[in-house]
């Protein structure tokens, strides 16, 4: 019996049995179990985890089944990572349409979360550029599902948590670039008022928006400070001999440390720090990897939490209630003396979602991390939970360990739909904690 854990090292689960196959054609699934895909395990919490039942990775599904240069269409398997994909299609003039703050994803996981990025605003989240999906069910039939063929399970699969069934392979929409440079530039704000400010200005004229946000400058106050990102596909023709290459770090903390050694102390010398070295500037053309994924090059950096780990929390609420639901989390933060590490604050534009469980609504949305602290840091979630549910939003299931039914039924009204395409042999321990 092996253990795994997410990404942010909660919750631990022992897991009757790991199963890695070579060839889809030669599943077969047992009644006397209950299975989950799991691709590279960097959801923060426990989508990914099935305590005392079975999970099939997929990490070894990785070909590329056709790849359709003309018009940028990529079938390929779905335990293939978007990291792959990316090193394949960029020298050929084509990108992913959506892509999150980490390449080691694979094309299931995509899927099965729904991945949104920096340009929701512009191009909505990745089930909008999803084509076809070959889904495997503990039947042994495969439902190929599209807008016009199976539409309810397409509906279900693309964010469905991999409890539909097992995603063989996928048909998807790609983008066309002229290299593999972004031109990006960053822009300090001072406020809250001073982000949303920013943003209306910026947002609409440009593809990638975020910024990243120091929650906790005065323990008693609501000030806040952060850094906007901006940035577009560079337009200028260039031919591979020319492309930039990525600033190569490949950072590795030496060892797991046994504590964390993220305290409000080295919390408060990150943030400011983020904040002081990233000046304002002008446009400036860099690779798209330190643009998207700059802690890909941080191979452990959830290490640094230590055994206890730490929680991810995101939400997102409609945007007249955000600038009022931020204030009343800093609020809670504070009185709670729980500084978070650099958050990531966007908004999500108009564009509807298309899976039944996904997780963007037009609105603003934030994402923070804390050091496991224990009982308070749940309490404290909790609280925060109310304040999200009162204001009409909804928290992430990819990066949660700890929400409580009830805010989860209250989030997606969706679910009682969904239930009715749960493969029967599918299950998770996110799933056995939210089901009625």
């Amino acid at each position: 019996m092996s253990s795994l854990q997410p990404w942010n090292n909660i919750p631990k689960v022992y897991n009757s049995k790991t199963i890695r196959y070579n060839n889809t054609d030669t599943i077969e699934f047992k009644s006397n179990t209950t299975y989950l895909p799991r691709g590279l395990g960097r959801s923060y919490g426990d989508v990914c985890l099935n305590n005392d039942g079975s999970l099939i990775l997929t990490d070894d599904f990785k070909s590329i089944i056709n790849f359709d240069h003309e018009n940028g269409v990529i079938e390929c398997e779905s335990g293939i990572s978007l990291n792959e994909i990316l090193k394949i299609i960029t020298p050929l003039g084509w990108f992913l349409p959506i892509v999150p703050g980490t390449s080691f994803v694979t094309i299931g996981g995509a899927i099965a979360n729904d991945i949104h990025g920096k340009n929701h605003h512009k191009k909505g989240t990745f089930g909008n550029f999803v084509m076809s999906i070959d889904l495997l069910r503990s039947t042994g039939e495969v439902i190929t599902c599209t807008p016009e063929q199976n539409l309810d399970y397409f509906h279900s699969t693309i964010g469905g948590l991999g409890l539909t069934g097992l995603i063989i392979k996928a048909k998807i929409k790609l983008i066309r670039v002229k290299n593999n440079l972004i031109n990006s530039k960053n822009i300090r704000y001072h406020s809250l008022n001073n982000f949303f400010e920013i943003n209306s200005e910026i947002e609409e004229k440009n593809e990638y928006t975020v910024s990243f946000v120091d929650l906790g400058i005065g323990k008693k106050t609501k000030q806040i400070r952060g850094v906007y990102h901006v940035g577009n596909h560079d337009d200028l023709e260039e031919n591979k001999k020319n492309f930039i290459k990525p600033k190569e770090l490949s950072l590795r903390l030496p060892f797991p440390p046994y504590f964390s050694i993220v305290n409000n102390f080295s919390i408060s010398i990150v943030n400011s720090g983020y904040y002081f070295v990233n000046q304002n500037n002008d446009w400036r053309r860099q690779h798209y990897r330190n643009f998207f994924f700059p802690l890909d090059s941080i191979k452990n950096w959830n290490k640094a939490y230590g055994k206890k780990g730490f929680y991810q929390y995101q939400f997102v609420v409609p945007m007249n209630y955000g600038k009022e639901v931020i204030n009343d989390v800093i609020t809670i933060i504070n009185s709670y003396n729980q500084k978070p590490v650099l958050g990531v604050l966007k908004t999500f534009g108009k564009i509807d979602s298309i899976g039944m469980l996904s997780f963007p609504i037009e609105g603003v949305t934030l994402a923070i991390d804390f050091p496991n602290k224990g009982e308070s840091t749940l309490k404290m979630l909790e609280n925060i939970d109310s304040v999200i549910i009162d204001a009409g939003g909804r928290i992430y299931p990819a990066k949660d360990a700890r929400m409580k039914k009830d805010t989860f039924l209250k989030s997606f009204l969706n679910f009682n739909e969904f239930e009715k395409y749960i493969d029967p042999q599918f299950s998770s321990s996110f799933l056995r904690r939210m089901s009625i």
